[in-house]
């Protein structure tokens, strides 16, 4: 897999240039003027901690960063590390979601969680193959229409507590939505980024009676 991956010098102490070099990606670290990490050239990645998230939220630095990365005029994307829901900072959850769709829509930035710096990882590692046009993360999924596949992948996200890159895993594990359906507490929770709770949720959700 030929995918080099241009890593800001701070980032080095996070463990992260690490665990890529592991993975077999060609890391080259220097100074970026924005962002944390750049793919293939075209990816802007900036990366936060979920105590960063929420500081940048209260100092205001985090629509600076965004206005920064929209001027690179290359896609952008904004990882946040944990769960911003659940710092020690006394923010309300609204002033929480309301930066999460502002940095979404207003910006048009996308945010996705991840659980670690494993999952970074595994996130920035996707970005990169699906840049390039590698089918190594999505050979599971077999030879379905890319339309067919886009509408399977926007359906998915709709269930609660998945997001755009759970959704791929669902579909890359299960290989069809109905498998989804079917599929009990037990079984889901296989999935990587599936927890009991949310396996619960998605099992429970497709069995409410509608009156």
């Amino acid at each position: 897999m030929n995918i080099t991956i241009i890593t800001d010098n701070r980032e080095r102490a996070s463990g992260i240039p690490e665990l890529l070099v592991e993975k077999g990606i060609n890391v080259i670290m220097k100074q970026l003027a924005v962002g944390d990490y750049m793919i293939d050239g075209d990816i802007v990645i900036e990366r936060k901690t979920s105590t960063d998230f929420v500081q940048s939220i209260l100092s205001g630095h985090l629509f600076d960063q965004c206005a920064r990365l929209r001027k690179t005029g290359r896609h952008s994307l904004i990882i946040v590390e944990g769960n911003p829901f659940n710092t020690r900072h006394d923010i309300k959850p609204a002033a929480i979601k309301g930066a999460l769709l502002s940095v979404s829509l207003s910006w048009q930035i996308p945010v996705i969680r991840s659980s670690g710096i494993e999952d970074t990882v595994q996130l920035m590692i996707m970005a990169a193959a699906q840049q390039l046009n590698l089918p190594v993360f999505i050979r599971k999924m077999g030879k379905k229409p890319k339309k067919h596949q886009k509408q399977q992948h926007y359906l998915i996200q709709t269930l609660p507590g998945v997001g755009p890159m759970l959704a791929q895993r669902l579909l890359a594990h299960f290989t069809n939505i109905e498998q989804i359906v079917l599929a009990d507490i037990a079984t889901l929770t296989k999935v990587d980024g599936i927890g009991k709770r949310k396996a619960k949720r998605v099992f429970e959700f497709f069995r409410i009676e509608v009156k």
